[in-house]
């Protein structure tokens, strides 16, 4: 279901394991609902995204239904940083929402291994969702067979810069590892931060460059052998991606310094892309509905932005691979009194491309992944935000985001412990043998989302 914020954001206000939606949303089937409606939490990162889906989901719903059985949608306001604690005290006392929303497959196994879900395969049918949505992102809800979570937004990463930034000093996006490398050091040699990057907000903002490097060194078709047991993850593929990234670090390429990147906040990073202190970021398409207020005449300069393809640092990695991610994910409680109708308003909510597109253009949060064509994109959306999600839509080289399709306990492990290497107090061989020996753990315990094959496989 739309939401709000961005799995960052999300899961950096809530404490919980994503910008990217409208309102990260529950339908409640407790006392709230009094049985005669369909009641919804929602959070909202401002007033103005509460009013666009208030009116343009919520009361829009309502219009459709009607009769003295139909069940409307009342939406209530809840706090961002206290929703998801919320749901998941109320789902376990039994009295929790009709939908549950998650930051994606991963974090839904957690209901699905608490027996808390109901099956969504009648609904698909129902409703046409494999018609609907891509199929590797409705395939990333299914657990043993049966979907479980209907994902409702879908984000890749990129490389964000400023393009007069690039052109003053002769750059160009890199599309190799020598470009990346070279660009990197001449920044720093000019007094400039090569890429933006810093955790203080958020930890869990370190996975992001070990998906973008994993994806750009180790390949799509190297990281779909690991997920599906194949591959070990001590595979020196791997580990010598995270050696490189760990040098970069050691280099001050990334926020600086190692020790300025675990304080440097967001706001202050979108500010040195836009006045020229930065030359690059690297990050996910909640980007777009973070970004703008630091360019142009909202931040009362002339500076733009724009975005590129991942570059390749392996020859035998093509540049351009797009990680695929699911920042929303949405179930029906097991204990939903009005299962039909709660999943006639998700069907409603996630389901038709204009809607979702519609929201997209209106205020940057990323649509579910449903089948798009350039005809469905609003006359007037951004055509750099209309350009990531057709190409994204098609799904030429796709790769795997770790919040996504890693288990939940081995994408804890990804960030946490790659702070370790970071500072120095464990090598990337380490970390590696860590990972492998968890994941192997929950791939045996069948904890690991589905992972679609890569393009050609």
């Amino acid at each position: 279901m739309p939401a709000p914020l961005s799995r960052r954001r999300f899961l950096q206000l809530t404490g919980t394991t994503a910008l990217s939606a409208t309102a990260l949303s529950a339908c409640g089937s407790g006392s709230g609902s009094g049985g005669n409606q369909v009641t919804y939490w929602g959070a909202f990162a401002s007033t103005d995204i509460q009013k666009y889906f208030q009116q343009h989901f919520v009361d829009a719903y309502n219009k459709t239904v009607t009769g003295s059985k139909a069940l409307k949608v009342q939406m209530t306001v809840k706090q961002i940083d206290t929703i998801d604690r919320l749901t998941q005290t109320a789902v376990a006392s039994g009295r929790g929402p009709d939908l549950i929303t998650t930051t994606g497959p991963a974090q839904t196994l957690n209901y699905v291994g608490n027996h808390r879900l109901l099956a969504l395969d009648s609904y698909a049918d129902k409703f046409g969702w494999q018609d609907s949505f891509l199929p590797w992102a409705l395939d990333a809800g299914r657990v043993d067979g049966k979907l479980y979570s209907l994902p409702s937004s879908f984000e890749t990463m990129a490389v964000f810069y400023n393009p007069a930034t690039l052109t003053e000093h002769g750059w160009q996006p890199p599309t190799t590892r020598a470009e990346f490398e070279n660009l990197c050091k001449d920044a720093k040699d000019n007094g400039i931060m090569p890429v933006a990057a810093g955790n203080a907000e958020w930890k869990a903002a370190t996975e992001w460059h070990v998906t973008w490097v994993w994806n750009a060194f180790a390949g799509p078709q190297a990281l779909y052998e690991a997920l599906t047991g194949k591959r070990s993850w001590t595979d020196p593929v791997f580990v010598d991606a995270i050696a490189a990234l760990k040098g970069w670090f050691d280099k001050g390429w990334f926020g600086g310094s190692t020790d300025r990147y675990f304080t440097n906040k967001f706001t202050d990073l979108y500010g040195d892309l836009a006045n020229g202190k930065a030359a690059l970021m690297f990050s996910g398409s909640w980007t777009f509905s973070e970004i703008g207020p630091y360019f142009g005449k909202a931040a009362g300069n002339s500076a733009t932005w724009d975005w590129a393809p991942l570059p390749s640092l392996n020859s035998g990695v093509a540049a351009g691979v797009q990680p695929l991610s699911i920042g929303i994910a949405n179930s029906l409680n097991k204990d939903c009194k009005h299962p039909a109708q709660a999943a006639a308003v998700l069907d409603y909510f996630v389901s038709d491309p204009a809607r979702q597109l519609g929201s997209l253009a209106a205020t940057g949060i990323a649509p579910s992944p449903v089948k798009m064509t350039e005809k469905d994109f609003p006359k007037d959306i951004d055509p750099r935000v209309k350009r990531q999600y057709l190409q994204l839509s098609e799904g030429t080289d796709v790769g795997y985001t770790t919040w996504t399709f890693w288990p939940p306990k081995s994408d804890t492990y990804i960030y946490e412990q790659m702070e370790k290497v970071l500072t120095g107090s464990l090598s990337p061989k380490e970390y590696c043998a860590g990972l492998d020996k968890l994941f192997q753990q929950e791939l045996k315990a069948g904890a690991r989302p589905p992972v679609p094959a890569p393009k050609g496989a």
